[in-house]
C-alpha cells in the first residue's frame, strides 16, 4: 500500500504544471497550497538549505493509508532520495489531511539537533495555523522552528537512544559555551606560566650572584618504561526503561529507529488539529 501510496504521490507531481514542477521538495498531494504559497515556501527551503547544509521536506496527503506516520514519513524520505550530504541529513514535515495529524522525521545530523522536545516544540509553534487552515503557514513556521534548533546548535546532554529497546546509544553530548572556553584558555595559561616560575625558580641562587641557564641546559631522558596490571573494576549501570516511542521519549534524548530501508531516523507526531 505504502508503494502505491508513494507512486501516485510522484505521479502527481509530474502532472502538475511545469511553472511548478520544480518545487521538488514540496510533494502537496492534497492540495493545501497555492501557486504561490509554494513558491514562497519553496525559497524558504533553498534559503534553508543553502544556510544548513541539510535538506527540508514537505509533504501533504488526504488519502487513506495502513501503515503509520512514521512510517510513510520515512520510505517517503528514502526513496525520494533527499539529503544533501553523505548522511542524508534533513527533516520531512508531514501534514496527514486524512488523520489531520502531522509528522516530523528527521534524518542524519539533524537527528541530533532535534531532540525530541525539541520536536514537540515545532509542532506547538506550528499548532494554530494547522488548527486555522492556514497551512503554508504552519509549514513555513516549521522551517523557521527547525532552522533556530539549528542555530542553537546540538543542545547540552543530548544522546541518541532506540525507542524499541530504551537503549542509549550514544554519550550525552558535551558543549562548551564561549565563556567557558576563555575561561578553560585563562587557567591553562596561569598554570603554564605558573609551572615556568616554579621551575626558573629552582635553579635561581639565593643572593642572585650566580644565574643558572635552565633552558639551555635543561634535558630529559626517559630510561626506561613498565606497564604494571593492577585490577580491574567492574561497574554496574540500570538498564533505561523503553520507550513509548514518538516526542518526548526522553529529556534531552533524540530517539531513533530504522525505516525499512535499514536507515537510521528520528522524529514524532505533533497533536491532532
Amino acid at each position: 500500500m505504502k508503494k502505491v501510496l508513494f507512486l501516485l504521490i510522484c505521479l502527481l507531481l509530474f502532472l502538475r504544471p511545469l511553472a511548478q514542477a520544480e518545487n521538488t521538495r514540496i510533494i502537496d498531494a492534497a492540495g493545501l497550497f497555492s501557486a504561490e504559497e509554494e513558491a514562497v515556501l519553496s525559497q524558504t527551503i533553498t534559503r534553508f538549505q543553502d544556510e544548513t547544509g541539510m535538506d527540508f521536506v514537505i509533504c501533504t496527503s488526504d488519502s487513506y493509508h495502513s501503515e503509520s506516520l512514521q512510517t510513510l514519513a520515512d520510505d517517503l524520505y528514502d526513496n525520494g532520495g533527499y539529503g544533501l550530504d553523505e548522511d542524508a541529513s534533513g527533516v520531512l514535515y508531514f501534514i496527514d489531511m486524512y488523520e489531520r495529524i502531522p509528522y516530523l522525521s528527521t534524518t542524519g545530523a539533524m537527528i541530533d539537533y532535534l531532540t525530541d522536545e525539541r520536536i514537540s516544540a515545532a509542532h506547538e509553534a506550528s499548532y494554530d495555523f494547522l488548527a486555522s487552515g492556514q497551512y503554508a503557514y504552519a509549514a513555513e513556521q516549521m522551517i523557521y522552528s527547525v532552522y533556530g534548533y539549528w542555530e542553537k546548535g546540538i543542545p547540552e546532554g543530548q544522546y541518541r537512544y532506540d525507542v524499541v529497546t530504551g537503549q542509549r546509544l550514544t554519550a550525552r553530548h558535551k558543549a562548551l559555551t564561549g565563556s567557558e572556553i576563555l575561561v578553560c584558555a585563562l587557567i591553562g595559561l596561569v598554570a603554564a606560566l605558573l609551572f615556568t616560575k616554579s621551575i626558573q625558580g629552582s635553579y635561581t641562587l639565593k643572593g642572585n650572584t650566580y644565574h643558572y641557564a635552565f633552558r639551555e641546559n635543561s634535558d630529559m631522558k626517559l630510561t626506561g618504561s613498565a606497564d604494571d596490571y593492577i585490577r580491574t573494576t567492574t561497574t554496574r549501570t540500570r538498564k533505561v526503561q523503553a520507550s513509548s516511542g514518538g516526542s518526548g521519549g526522553h529529556s534531552g534524548g533524540s530517539g531513533v529507529h530504522r525505516s525499512s530501508s535499514g536507515r537510521s531516523h528520528g522524529g514524532g507526531a505533533g497533536r491532532k488539529f
